[in-house]
């Protein structure tokens, strides 16, 4: 419908929380009750602060692998302590939500509130207090069935428009106006406790997924196990592709052939200026040697199945990655990933990312092995990436030790992209060889980067690939975990 839209924050948890601690306290009294003796505790619960992220986080921290908390518990702290606790941590998040909103140019003047919160008179001023906004209630809180009445009524006549209809059937009841108090009591607690019990709880919340994965494992099948994404029980291989770092650069255009040759069609290149990373030894290709591996690639339409059409994906770990942009392209390249660790704010990531792709390019985002997939999570929703690219060693030079931490992001990843709905790839990049390439595969890995692996294989390129590409590499790999 034209000129009816919204920008939406959500929270996963909310009346589900309240629900569940009823049940927990044995279902014996009522939420009038439970209320009634929270509302004897003072703002912040006597020092008892809650996570609400009990099925996730979605705002402003994109995060399926958050879990709920209880912080600061005593034996002096009741069951009112902690229903308070929780509807205040409801509260928090949906503070968090619409600040995040604000952040992205929705100014809220005030909150309406449908559900089974208005029924608690005791939350709805929480809400106002936390938040410092009015809260309106209208008469009719059940939102989802008025809105088809308001469909209904234009259907068969009664309102000529959507607009007319809410004018004629959404009115308020009521308005809960915040007290001046206790916002500033709630809002010294949101900035000093809450948010930093959040971002506290997160590496910990993943630690305990790893943990559970790790239980899960133990109890698979050799047939389960094998079942991997793009691996040797879906009937496929996954992509693996040659890291040209790791090449004679002397005889580029010989190396670019010989992988051809074997099926490789797709072509890492690591763009270091030596700058981004303070190193004269971090000093790699320009868009002149870009342009020769284009055309080098172009040449060998006739060596492989997929010559002529190789794609070429750059990763620019480099100081002010835009001024690459608009030379690569013209180079011939199909895929720019830029370093996320060289911008300065998600804004400008945001913005290097449209100009990769007005240029024609494919865009994707590379994390050195230390820092979080959280903080990625916007660039993904936002629809402009198509790969995250995992580095697994340090950039600037190959033939490094493959680092660990990398595999629970892979998993971390690929959890959040089936709950998402989205369609990126993930890439691994760096220590990948057949002793890596099992664990790797299994926690999701689509894309393998490759150099020293593969060109210094002493059974040649081909020899590589294939043990990249085979089983018998994850079947060395389970075996080697069963045995620990």
């Amino acid at each position: 419908m034209p000129g009816i839209n919204f920008a939406e924050g959500g929270q996963s948890s909310t009346g589900s929380i309240i629900r569940w601690a009823r049940i927990l306290f044995g279902g014996d009294a009522s939420y009038k009750e439970l209320d009634a003796e929270a509302a004897a505790i003072p703002p912040g619960s006597d020092g008892l602060v809650a996570l609400e992220t009990f099925q996730g986080s979605r705002t402003p921290v994109t995060d399926p692998l958050a879990r709920g908390a209880l912080m600061g518990l005593t034996l002096s702290h009741t069951r009112a302590h902690i229903w308070r606790a929780l509807m205040e941590a409801v509260c928090f998040g949906t503070r968090a939500c619409v600040e995040a909103l604000g952040l992205a140019g929705h100014e809220c003047d005030e909150i309406i509130i449908a559900g089974g919160a208005t029924r608690s008179d005791l939350w709805l001023q929480m809400h106002a207090d936390i938040s410092g906004k009015p809260i309106v209630v209208c008469e009719n809180a059940d939102a989802p069935a008025l809105g088809c009445a308001i469909l209904a009524s234009v259907g068969v006549g009664i309102h000529d428009s959507v607009q007319e209809a809410v004018r004629a059937m959404v009115r308020t009841e009521r308005r809960v106006e915040p007290n001046p108090e206790t916002v500033e009591t709630y809002s010294n607690l949101y900035k000093s406790v809450y948010s930093k019990v959040a971002q506290a709880a997160r590496p910990i919340a993943h630690a305990l997924s790893e943990f559970r994965n790790q239980q899960a494992a133990t109890a698979v099948t050799e047939s389960v196990v094998l079942a991997v994404r793009g691996g040797a029980a879906t009937g496929s291989s996954p992509i693996v592709s040659p890291s040209l770092l790791g090449c004679d650069w002397s005889i580029v255009k010989e190396e670019v052939h010989r992988c051809i040759q074997v099926g490789a069609d797709r072509f890492h290149v690591d763009i270091f200026d030596g700058v981004f990373l303070d190193s004269p030894n971090a000093l790699t290709f320009g868009p002149q040697m870009v342009d020769a591996i284009r055309r080098s690639c172009d040449s060998a339409a006739s060596l492989g199945p997929n010559g002529g059409n190789a794609t070429l994906d750059l990763h620019v770990c480099v100081d002010r990655p835009a001024r690459y942009i608009l030379p690569m392209a013209r180079a011939g390249a199909n895929r720019f990933i830029f370093q996320w660790e060289a911008m300065g704010s998600l804004d400008s990531a945001m913005g290097v990312a449209q100009q990769v792709v007005n240029a024609g390019m494919k865009c994707g985002i590379s994390l050195n092995p230390e820092t979080s997939v959280n903080e990625i999570y916007p660039l993904l929703q936002a629809g402009l990436l198509d790969v995250v690219d995992l580095l697994a060693v340090e950039p600037g030079f190959g033939g490094q030790m493959f680092q660990r931490i990398v595999l629970e992001k892979i998993r971390t990843l690929k959890h959040w992209r089936e709950k998402a709905a989205l369609t990126f790839d993930i890439m691994v990049d760096g220590g990948v060889n057949d002793a890596t390439v099992g664990e790797i595969t299994r926690a999701g890995a689509d894309i393998l980067v490759s150099g020293s692996f593969l060109f210094m294989h002493p059974k040649g390129i081909q020899g590589g690939m294939e043990a990249l590409k085979g089983t018998r590499a994850i079947q060395r790999s389970k075996l080697t975990t069963q045995s620990k």
